[in-house]
């Protein structure tokens, strides 16, 4: 009875998301405590399939109430964890990469029933037109696969199963990183050191490590940080949701940490695979110019410049040739204006610019205190050498 009764509590008081303390009175019955009492306290450990609760009251009797906050479940599946793994296992599997002198190995994910898998280019990297790919299911069949498409920037490739025994293949579903919160439960599937089917599970440490921040600046993008285990072989597999959906692809960690690894974030990943499947390759705008956010540490003295700018961006550095040099930018000038959007950052631009090529957009910006208006020309940028196609 004591072990239903600390479970109950528990589930409640992880769903609630407050804190109580429960105590017997004299004539037998229980009473709650308020939210945020002192003494109230519970510690809540997860270790994938379990959750174990300690509850602090003041008589050592059973207790059997707690209650939730109205409209919220009072209990918590012990096995959320699984659940959620079990959704997704199915399209997940290991990627064998055998060139003759070298091997390697990475994770993928199913996201079509035609067997086009996801996984990320440096899995494939070495390829050569000898080179032979092999995919493992969770369930041990294997079947022979061949590189669809793949992007280096972006480290993200598209794989195709050929098989003729089967016709459909199970599939996985892709969520949005969009509104993820730093501390959500994420689980990552793959085979660390082609260790197949396995999972390590933690919590999301920040939703939006920019490259830069990571010794990549000439990637440009953002990363999902979290603490779940990601190793050598995971490279390529799903970063997971409690809905059993990818909101990340496991990526990189860093070397002689514990507890720092970063994902993909799924909406980044979904604009490279649209055009991969429909184009083969990925055709990025290309504007030209470096830009750094104006209430950086850096731009503190530029700031006295422009007292009435509280924010926007600085251009850094502007390309020759390229279209913020044609359209007439300079180094030194503050955006405040992208598209006839207001600019509070760097994200503002790039969001705006997204992946349409040739438009023209207008910018406004404050030179030597005065407001100007450039207009640029969105062209596309050069693109690295593809990976080489190879045999299945």
């Amino acid at each position: 009875m004591w072990r239903s009764s600390w479970r109950a509590a528990a589930s409640a008081a992880y769903r609630g998301g407050a804190r109580y303390r429960l105590n017997r009175n004299a004539d037998g019955t229980t009473r709650r405590l308020v939210p945020g009492s002192p003494s109230a306290a519970y510690a809540v450990a997860v270790t994938g399939v379990a959750v174990a609760a300690v509850i602090n009251y003041s008589q050592q009797e059973e207790v059997t109430l707690l209650e939730a906050r109205p409209g919220q479940s009072s209990t918590l599946s012990r096995n959320f964890i699984a659940d959620a793994v079990e959704k997704a296992f199915p399209a997940v599997v290991n990627i064998a990469v055998d060139s003759g002198y070298f091997a390697s190995n990475g994770s993928g994910f199913i996201i079509a029933k035609e067997g086009l898998i996801v996984t990320n280019a440096h899995v494939v990297a070495r390829c050569n037109r000898y080179s032979k790919i092999q995919v493992t299911f969770a369930d041990g069949r294997n079947y022979p696969a061949v590189i669809h498409s793949a992007d280096t920037l972006s480290d993200i490739a598209l794989l195709q199963i050929k098989s003729e025994e089967v016709k459909e293949w199970p599939m996985i579903s892709i969520g949005s990183s969009s509104e993820l919160r730093a501390g959500e439960w994420v689980c990552a599937l793959g085979s660390p050191f082609s260790l197949q089917n396995s999972v390590s599970a933690g919590i999301i440490s920040a939703v939006a490590r920019h490259s830069s921040e990571l010794g990549y600046p000439q990637k440009g993008g953002e990363y999902i940080q979290t603490d779940a285990a990601i190793n050598a072989g995971n490279s390529g597999g799903p970063l997971i949701n409690l809905d059993g959906e990818v909101i990340g692809i496991n990526t990189m960690k860093v070397d002689g940490s514990v507890g720092i690894s970063f994902a993909i974030p799924a909406d980044t990943a979904v604009q490279v695979i649209e055009q991969l499947r429909k184009h083969k390759k990925v055709v990025r705008p290309y504007i030209g110019m470096q830009m750094i956010n104006f209430n950086t540490r850096e731009l503190q003295e530029i700031g006295r410049m422009f007292p009435d700018v509280k924010e926007g961006v600085i251009v850094k550095s502007v390309t020759p040739g390229s279209p913020a040099h044609k359209g007439g930018l300079l180094p030194g000038d503050v955006i405040v204006s992208f598209d006839g959007k207001k600019v509070h950052s760097t994200k503002d631009i790039l969001t705006t610019v997204g992946y349409t090529i040739g438009r023209h957009i207008p910018v406004h910006v404050k030179r030597r205190g005065e407001k100007n208006l450039v207009k640029l020309k969105v062209t596309t940028e050069p693109l690295p050498p593809p990976i080489q196609q190879v045999r299945g």
